[in-house]
């Protein structure tokens, strides 16, 4: 497949939903405009016949495709892109069921990029939880990662690379497709004028450790924990050679998370207990949906 020019009429899109609130319609709305078809993967275990509806209302571009059990966000994406490729789609916008774009501006800034060479167009987000001032530029950078909400996908990039790693499931399934992106030569780019709305987690309000003035920081389950542990593991052992920079980096932001958990939140038994496991798994290859 040869990347087209990157058009409507050459875009689909996936969004992977689990337990989606009705947020998720006008969610939708807010691209579905912009695509050919978009494909809605359903990781939930009990699926909500009635909000099934309404997302389908949405549109008549929009399918709909259970698996009636959670297969991460890994494999619901590649199976978003085995539908775009087999329906000879060249590229796919990939959604999270809470991201939303502000404007359309974004599907009309992607012009003159070298589509062979481009793995992936990214918009440049707010998390809902903490809102900088948005840039004026509304140019294109090439950097090394983005996340997989709010962006557009070239189809031959992610065959070219073997697609997603199903076994992280979840968590640092972003990072890891952008490393092997960036080591096989294709570019990463994003807009630095911010047009996506996404959640980062949950902000809670703690008082700091030395000061005792109040401050946020974000905070994740302690399953969460544990598939950024474990993956995070896996990514270093990796890329340790290949992509250093990157692996300090992340070994840096684990110990600040870590560092977090056992300051500044409750239930640090549980904690402990999931990282143990995290590092034990990691260490003996067992990836995939975490199982006690």
């Amino acid at each position: 497949m040869t990347p087209g020019y990157l058009d409507k009429k050459n875009l689909c899109g996936v969004v992977v939903i689990y337990n989606p609130d009705e947020s998720i319609t006008a969610n939708i709305s807010t691209y579905i405009d912009q695509l050919s078809h978009l494909y809605v993967m359903d990781n939930s275990e009990q699926v909500d016949n009635d909000l099934i509806t309404k997302i389908c209302a949405v549109s008549d571009k929009i399918s709909y495709h259970a698996f009636g059990e959670n297969k991460g966000i890994a494999t619901a994406l590649n199976e978003g892109c085995k539908l775009g490729v087999n329906h000879g789609y060249g590229w796919i916008l990939t959604m999270d069921q809470d991201s939303y774009f502000d404007s359309a501006e974004f599907f009309e800034s992607v012009v003159d990029i070298d589509y062979e060479a481009t793995a992936i167009v990214a918009a440049s987000y707010n998390d809902l939880h903490f809102k900088p001032a948005p840039s004026s530029f509304a140019g294109l950078l090439q950097i090394g990662f983005v996340i997989t909400s709010g962006n557009v996908l070239n189809l031959s990039a992610w065959l070219a690379l073997g697609g997603f790693m199903d076994k992280l499931f979840i968590d640092e399934v972003d990072n890891e497709f952008c490393i092997r992106a960036g080591l096989n030569g294709y570019k990463i780019l994003t807009t630095e004028k911010i047009f996506l709305k996404h959640h980062l987690g949950e902000d809670v309000v703690v008082n700091h450790f030395i000061t005792g003035k109040k401050r946020k920081v974000s905070k994740h389950s302690p399953l969460r924990v544990y598939y950024v542990l474990r993956n995070n593991l896996y990514i270093w052992r990796k890329f340790a050679f290949s992509a250093p920079v990157f692996v300090v980096n992340r070994v840096r932001n684990m110990l600040t998370q870590v560092f977090k958990i056992f300051v500044y939140f409750p239930d640090k038994g549980k904690y402990l207990k999931v990282m143990l496991k995290a590092i034990k798994h990691a260490f003996t290859g067992r990836y995939g949906k975490f199982t006690d």
